[in-house]
């Protein structure tokens, strides 16, 4: 991938958030619970690590994600403590 494919990629990425942002809430997240059903979670919401993440972030223990982001690589990403973490890495409580 050239320098320039990447740039126009990067700025479609952009544009796609851009217009995500327009449909969906900044303040909240929805999910489906282990019913089934549709759920909309605002933050801050409890969140458990799967996975180590040190020195901040360890399996088992409980945070609060106070945003959810997306990266220009489209990534969700929790905003925990004003750091931004793969949501992968989590399981939401």
């Amino acid at each position: 991938m050239t320098f320039k494919d990447n740039l126009e990629m990067t700025q479609q990425n952009r544009e796609y958030i851009l217009e995500l942002f327009k449909i969906v809430s900044t303040t909240s997240i929805l999910v489906i619970d282990r019913e089934g059903n549709l759920k909309r979670l605002h933050y801050p919401f409890k969140v458990v690590a799967i996975v180590d993440k040190p020195p901040q972030i360890n399996v088992g223990a409980s945070y609060y994600v106070e945003a959810v982001k997306m990266t220009l690589e489209l990534k969700e990403v929790y905003i925990i403590k004003d750091k931004g973490y793969y949501i992968c890495y989590f399981k939401i409580m």
